[in-house]
């Protein structure tokens, strides 16, 4: 086949409109479901607080309850991964749809290509703004509705969430540049893994992915301790005589105050990353009748 190593914009753009026309009602009922999910769950979370809302005498600001709304954002972020992109290459769960969509004029290399872009745009472009628009639905909801119920609330919407929002860390000292990266690499491995799993767990994926994860998660975390403790052990001493040898984490330091748990840690999380989309490349070709 012609198309066997080659990509091409125009049939990539062909790709996109056989995917929409062949899954836009899969597509249209997941948007749907997710922004129905949101909305009623901040108007839920807003009405659940009741005796906390009535019993203030100054005017309550919704703001204050949405104090996590990070972490709704994160949670969600994590289902979307499982869900959305999860269920990638839905024409190669039966095998007659396989038969016709490996045989479609394009090489796998544009298939992999378009299906990745689909998920990441719905990932990192659709759901935040769905997420931000559905939230803001749900305070406008209880806006409208709350006054029966309570009083002395304040609305406050949700603004646009900025990235420097979302870290959990403020000071690591020399470590902060690898402690950031490691929490933007698991950021990061979660829809990859996921996404490999879509291609070699196909419709068992929502089950042995988290599964993977957290295997991964551990092997990381394992491989790291143990190269510390092999290159320098600590030692804890019992009645001056019985002496322990016990996990030193911090030791020894590559960097300054950096030590080489956090630098290796950095590393196998991004060579996963890496790892996981070159896998469900290669995995695609084998399905190529």
């Amino acid at each position: 086949m012609k198309t066997a190593n080659t990509i091409s914009l125009t049939r990539m753009g062909w790709l996109l409109r056989y995917s929409w026309k062949l899954n836009k009602g899969h597509y249209l009922a997941f948007i749907l479901s997710i922004f129905l999910i949101i909305s009623i769950l901040f108007g839920v979370i807003l009405f659940s607080n009741a005796g906390m809302l009535n019993m203030l005498k100054e005017p309550y600001r919704t703001s204050n309850i949405f104090g996590y709304a990070h972490g709704l954002f994160l949670s969600g972020y994590f289902v979307i991964c499982l869900l959305w992109v999860g269920q990638s290459f839905l024409a190669l769960r039966n095998a007659q749809n396989a038969k016709s969509y490996l045989m479609l004029p394009a090489s796998n290399a544009e298939k992999y290509i378009v299906e990745l872009s689909i998920k990441m745009a719905g990932l990192f472009i659709i759901y935040p703004i769905i997420f931000w628009v559905a939230s803001n639905l749900g305070l406008g909801l209880f806006q409208l509705f709350g006054p029966l119920f309570f009083t002395n609330v304040t609305i406050d919407y949700i603004g646009i969430l900025e990235s420097k929002e979302f870290w959990l860390i403020e000071d690591f000292g020399e470590q902060l540049f690898f402690i950031k990266l490691i929490l933007l690499g698991l950021f990061a491995l979660i829809p990859s893994l996921i996404w490999a799993g879509s291609l070699i767990f196909g419709k068992y994926n929502f089950i042995w992915m988290p599964f993977s994860f957290i295997v991964v998660y551990l092997a990381i975390s394992a491989t790291s301790i143990a190269l510390s403790w092999i290159m320098f052990p600590g030692t804890i001493t019992v009645d001056e005589q019985v002496k322990f040898e016990i996990l030193n984490v911090d030791k020894p330091e590559i960097l300054p105050e950096t030590p080489l748990i956090i630098i290796m840690a950095a590393i196998w999380i991004w060579l996963a990353v890496i790892l996981s989309y070159v896998v469900a490349y290669f995995k695609l070709t084998e399905k190529q009748v």
